[in-house]
């Protein structure tokens, strides 16, 4: 057959019409993979399942009524590892208990309820206490010289006293005092030079 003479449709019979033995192409969606499901875990006992759908994205979609569980996180610190005894040599103020806030930091020194009536009595002074608790005890004054060898602290307790006197400028060296507590005292007026020097404080009661 002459070639001038030939058709479009003779040269590519095909071209126009669809084989049946060719496999169609995938759908648009049907390339994607599908995301992973969440993992079950137990909730009270029971072991919970999310449940998989068709998603327009071809990934996994999450039922509305599905609510994500949190596992409870580990706590820091149990309470056996949060207080531990003073460093070897350290002896603790009559009738107080010394522990350690935190392994390798500061003490806690607990005094409350002991009868003291002066921050002077309590002897021997310990280095290096950063929370002190004087709550429930006869004090009636609080004076500068009360606090030079705390001045680390950060938490100081002096609540249900009988505090009537607070001596000017008696916590100036307690930069790092963040929390203080003075309720349930006798206290008529108080003044602005009585707290100079609380630059880090974020706490009074």
């Amino acid at each position: 057959k002459d070639l001038n003479e030939t058709t479009e449709q003779d040269l590519c019979p095909l071209k126009n019409r669809v084989d049946s033995s060719l496999p169609a192409p995938p759908a648009q969606e049907e390339t994607l993979v599908p995301g992973p499901l969440p993992t079950p875990f137990k909730i009270n006992g029971l072991e919970d399942h999310a449940t998989p759908g068709s998603a327009p994205n071809g990934g996994t979609k999450i039922p509305g009524n599905w609510q994500i569980k949190i596992r409870p996180t580990a706590a820091i610190a149990t309470g056996s590892a949060r207080h531990k005894p003073p460093a070897q040599g350290l002896t603790c103020p009559g009738g107080c208990s010394c522990d350690q806030v935190l392994p390798g930091s500061g003490l806690k020194m607990n005094c409350n309820n002991r009868n003291v009536s002066s921050l002077a009595d309590l002897k021997p002074k310990l280095p290096n206490v950063q929370e002190l608790f004087l709550r429930d005890n006869k004090i009636h004054s609080i004076r500068k010289s009360h606090f030079v060898d705390y001045k680390n602290l950060i938490l100081l307790d002096l609540g249900n006293n009988n505090i009537a006197t607070v001596e000017n400028n008696t916590f100036k060296n307690l930069l790092d005092l963040r929390w203080l507590y003075m309720d349930s005292n006798y206290l008529d007026t108080l003044s602005r030079e009585k707290f100079a020097g609380l630059q880090n404080l974020e706490y009074l009661n």
